[in-house]
């Protein structure tokens, strides 16, 4: 079975920051960067996420200099 990708509102766009609304009432405010490019309020927008695995690696080796760095690596 597919799903659909969730839906947000633009509700309002100010400061460097949109509010979107989803479809059960919550609200979510996200910067700009976040959101496509030339999104308006009264848009709406369709969420996808991906993973980053190159972003995963760097926290986890940060995590392992601090462990180190406590010397308590378990």
């Amino acid at each position: 079975m597919i799903m659909d990708k969730p839906r947000f509102f633009v509700d309002a766009i100010s400061g460097g920051f949109a509010r979107l609304l989803t479809g059960d009432g919550n609200s979510l405010t996200v910067p700009l960067s976040a959101i496509p490019e030339g999104a308006r309020e009264g848009d709406w927008l369709r969420a996808s996420f991906e993973t980053d695995p190159e972003q995963k690696a760097r926290a986890l080796g940060e995590i392992e200099d601090l462990y180190n760095d406590l010397g308590d690596n378990p």
